[in-house]
């Protein structure tokens, strides 16, 4: 039997290979706008899954309705549909990721993939395997598993239901591709750590967010003399895979940012046609007049707000 054959990159990149998210603002036939998808061809299958009685599907990529009350839509892209995504959507992940980032309250993220595929040998499998069994790393989870199996060997780190799941895995192996260095480290995230990762995206770039996070959560080490493992020096090729990097702890406390994106939200998705309709019909020196002029006591909230955004531009020089 001919082995598979496919091109493979031949250097290191980092990726989104799966997303997973609902939404309780739009509609199915919304969803696809929203997606940059308005003309690709969706076709309507027999079933749904999930709890969800109908879907739609393109590439990998499931639109799923007409669930519970309570459920919404639901968004499923595979590694493949992150890849479809990539060709055929006229929006990109960052704009996709600024609409879910900035309005947690309407959209929830329930899975998000992230992946390191090294391509020019870093890491080897093996030596992977030795040092999890021989536990020569520092992990924040305490459960692990090493799985060998007619695919290659994979290595987990962490709980399938945890916020943060890590896998090591010969991709390879799984595609049974010959001749061919193809290792991947994948960072399954959930919930609040998802949400704490596209924040981080904000200023910083892909690959060093997910070093930075890798790192955090998980890395492999060298013995040493001291008897405080977590302070053992990193393996060589863990070194390798993190370029150098800071640690950086995956948060999602609201912060200033967060705060800022969803006021931006809310004026321009939710409250934009009444907005829009006023100024057509009325200036915008009227719209200051009367904001001004108003009876209603200004929300503290929105005055702490206005409070922390002048306290940013001096200390970044924006008011210079």
């Amino acid at each position: 039997m001919q082995k598979n054959e496919k091109a493979i990159p031949n250097e290191n990149v980092v990726l989104f290979d799966w997303l997973t998210f609902s939404t309780k603002i739009y509609d199915e036939r919304s969803v696809l706008k929203f997606l940059g998808f308005d003309d690709q061809p969706f076709q309507k299958m027999e079933r749904g899954r999930n709890g969800y009685r109908k879907r739609l599907f393109f590439e990998n990529i499931s639109i799923l309705y007409d669930g519970a009350e309570n459920m919404g839509v639901c968004v499923d892209m595979s590694g493949q549909g992150c890849r479809a995504f990539e060709t055929y959507s006229t929006i990109t992940w960052d704009q996709l990721f600024q609409e879910l980032h900035s309005d947690p309250d309407s959209f929830n993220i329930t899975r998000m993939d992230c992946a390191f595929d090294d391509h020019i040998g870093i890491l080897d499998m093996d030596e992977l395997r030795d040092d999890t069994d021989d536990h020569k790393y520092v992990s924040k989870s305490r459960q692990w598993d090493v799985n060998y199996g007619s695919e290659g060997t994979t290595i987990y780190h962490g709980s399938p239901r945890s916020n943060m799941y890590i896998r090591i895995y010969d991709k390879a192996a799984q595609q049974d591709l010959e001749n061919v260095h193809w290792i991947r480290v994948e960072l399954q995230m959930r919930d609040e750590i998802a949400l704490g990762f596209l924040n981080g995206l904000y200023s910083t770039p892909l690959g060093v967010q997910f070093r930075g996070v890798l790192y955090n959560y998980l890395r492999y080490v060298r013995p040493a003399e001291d008897t405080n493992m977590s302070r053992w020096p990193l393996a060589g090729y863990w070194e390798k895979l993190l370029e150098g990097v800071e640690r950086i702890r995956c948060w999602s406390a609201p912060g200033m940012d967060y705060d800022v994106w969803k006021l931006h939200n809310y004026i321009i998705n939710q409250a934009g046609n009444a907005l829009d309709c006023y100024l057509r019909i009325f200036t915008f020196e009227d719209l200051q007049r009367e904001l001004g002029g108003r009876s209603i006591r200004r929300s503290p909230k929105y005055e702490r707000l206005v409070k922390e955004y002048e306290e940013f531009k001096k200390r970044s020089g924006r008011d210079e």
